[in-house]
């Protein structure tokens, strides 16, 4: 079983180039990832790095898992 308190402190760009180097979307970083669409203020980065991990997986190339 996964543990998604060990992505909790990730900053968001670590958080997509784990999905992106690894082409999944692990269920902890997922999680840590929507806490970041729904909790925090993003910076101008910040959303474009989503829109980058938006665009992967609708284009195929990050699987959730």
């Amino acid at each position: 079983m996964f543990n998604a308190s060990q992505f909790a402190d990730k900053s968001l760009e670590v958080l997509v180039r784990t999905a992106l180097l690894h082409g999944e979307l692990a269920p902890g970083v997922a999680i840590a990832i929507e806490q970041y669409r729904v909790e925090k203020r993003l910076t101008i980065t910040e959303q474009r790095q989503l829109a980058i991990l938006d665009s992967a997986i609708a284009d195929g190339c990050i699987l959730a898992v």
